[in-house]
């Protein structure tokens, strides 16, 4: 199990100040050319300030990305931590995880197009936030396993990473690459995620029975 805390809270309001400054300048201005005296001039703090918190504009950085992540877990919580439905909960988790992303996606599209940079690989100190994620997925789906809500053919670790890869995929490239209607990737994630560990699918007939052949998905006839 994951033992990832949450993203460090800002020890006091100048510390919030520079990191919601980054933001917005990052969010404006691009990564490259917000630099430090920007930042400050932002926070309206000096750039010793500045300096007092984080040594350079890449631990800003790591700090936002590090937030945003611990906040899309929060979102998450309905399904992540949830005992009810889940096709319900996995809704309302990923309408809240897509707030997230809307608000910080000039941050998230910064972190793909870093992760490329560095040969697809995520910084050490991005992962566990990651990981965190699929573990507490894992862990759901292994609940509702045993509760006899999800089937059991598919080891839950695997379902897990599988499905969190295909939520980051489809909410990078649709939503905010794409400018897609998040309320239409919602409900195709949380449907698409909700067959492949809920619905079981309906078995083919043995070879020569009568009628028409199943093509093993909701019963429907092959071609």
């Amino acid at each position: 199990m994951s033992t990832v805390a949450a993203a460090p809270r800002p020890r006091n309001a100048t510390e919030r100040s520079i990191i919601e400054a980054a933001r917005e300048l990052i969010a404006e201005k691009g990564y490259e050319q917000t630099t430090i005296d920007a930042i400050a001039r932002r926070a309206i703090v000096s750039r010793t300030a500045v300096y007092f918190y984080f040594p350079n504009k890449g631990a800003i950085l790591d700090r936002l990305i590090q937030r945003t992540f611990a906040e899309m877990y929060a979102a998450a919580a309905p399904y992540l931590d949830g005992s009810g439905e889940p096709r319900r909960e996995l809704r309302q988790a990923l309408a809240r995880v897509c707030a997230v992303v809307n608000r910080d996606a000039t941050v998230l599209l910064l972190v793909a197009r870093l992760s490329g940079e560095r040969h697809h690989h995520l910084p050490d100190e991005w992962m566990p936030y990651i990981t965190r994620l699929v573990e507490a997925a894992e862990r759901r789906i292994e609940r509702d396993q045993k509760r006899g809500l999800a089937f059991d053919d598919v080891p839950a670790r695997l379902s897990a990473e599988a499905l969190c890869a295909m939520v980051e995929r489809h909410i990078t490239l649709d939503v905010v690459r794409g400018g897609g209607v998040a309320s239409t990737s919602i409900w195709i994630l949380a449907e698409l995620w909700w067959r492949a560990v809920y619905s079981k699918p309906v078995a083919q007939p043995d070879a020569g029975s009568d009628g028409a052949a199943s093509d093993g998905v909701n019963g429907a006839p092959s071609a």
